[in-house]
């Protein structure tokens, strides 16, 4: 059951969910239109070893209880939490397979516990934006990533800006191109 602090943010949201929608966006559209951090931003300090970021940043803008959905009808394929091995760097975590697109999306640093793994709607709430995990700034937001195929958490593994290329894209603008 959404808190309060959600309900509101959702009322004030202008994001339209009817049923015949295939794609949304994964957080409130106030929050989805610019992005805190761009998919291979560079930037060696703040990414280390490979100098970019993998996906895109959707800011919480100091809020809490800013609601997560699922972009298109799938299937939730992988969850972990922010006290695992992978948790330490994305905090809570799931990564839904989309079909229909041969894609998968990584949502990252969720406030709370990850849903059950298995098939799930567009548009169905997911979880919280949170700052678990290694966030930069310890800023609420959401880690978006995309990932070509079925995800593999070792798909994660980078070993270089090509292999980043190679196995991830850009989530953000896949999602607005279908919006």
């Amino acid at each position: 059951m959404p808190s309060s602090a959600t309900e509101k943010i959702l009322k004030n949201s202008s994001i339209s969910r009817n049923k015949e929608k295939k794609w949304y966006v994964p957080t409130p559209e106030n929050h989805f239109t610019v992005p805190s951090q761009y998919y291979l931003k560079e930037d060696w300090e703040l990414y280390g070893k490979f100098g970019h970021h993998t996906g895109t940043d959707y800011g919480g803008r100091g809020k809490i209880g800013i609601p997560l959905f699922c972009c298109a009808d799938g299937e939730i394929i992988y969850r972990n939490v922010a006290n695992s091995a992978w948790g330490k760097f994305l905090g809570n975590h799931i990564a839904i397979y989309i079909p229909s697109v041969d894609k998968s999306f990584l949502y990252c640093h969720m406030a709370d516990e990850p849903p059950q793994l298995g098939l799930i709607k567009a548009g169905k709430q997911i979880g919280i934006m949170g700052n678990t995990g290694k966030s930069a700034g310890n800023a609420i937001h959401l880690h978006l990533e995309g990932f070509h195929g079925r995800f593999n958490i070792t798909q994660r593994s980078f070993r270089s800006i090509d292999d980043i290329k190679i196995k991830t894209f850009d989530a953000h603008q896949f999602i607005i191109s279908r919006l």
